[in-house]
């Protein structure tokens, strides 16, 4: 069976759908994405190691419509994987779903971060 994060990282075409082919604020959304992220994921997994399930529903809901939003599959269906398990306060499968979405989320900031070199190269 496949993990949460198999599919491909990221759809430009996706994310620059969302913006109107506007590459600046798409730059301007994937920094502050950057930025925010590992907040968010320390967050989850304090939330997983205090059995906080209604902590880990929201902000894997709210990691899960950015990721959507920016046309990143794999790293979403993690997302939405722990938001099921905050929703239905079953935390078994938590660590491994943190894992997983820790490697499809390391593809995805690369090509976030690539996208935001272009205006300086």
């Amino acid at each position: 069976m496949p993990s949460c994060g198999d599919e491909r990282s990221l759809d430009l075409d996706v994310a620059l759908s969302h913006v109107d082919g506007d590459r600046e604020l798409l730059r301007e959304l994937f920094e502050i994405f950057i930025e925010d992220y590992p907040r968010m994921f320390e967050e989850m997994q304090n939330s997983v190691l205090g059995r906080d399930c209604p902590t880990l529903e929201r902000l894997a809901h709210t990691l899960k419509g950015r990721l959507a939003y920016f046309g990143a599959p794999g790293a979403r269906n993690c997302a939405a994987d722990l938001e099921t398990m905050g929703r239905e306060k079953d935390l078994a499968g938590a660590w491994k779903t943190l894992e997983e979405l820790a490697s499809a989320m390391a593809g995805v900031l690369r090509e976030l971060e690539s996208f935001c070199r272009e205006r300086t190269e």
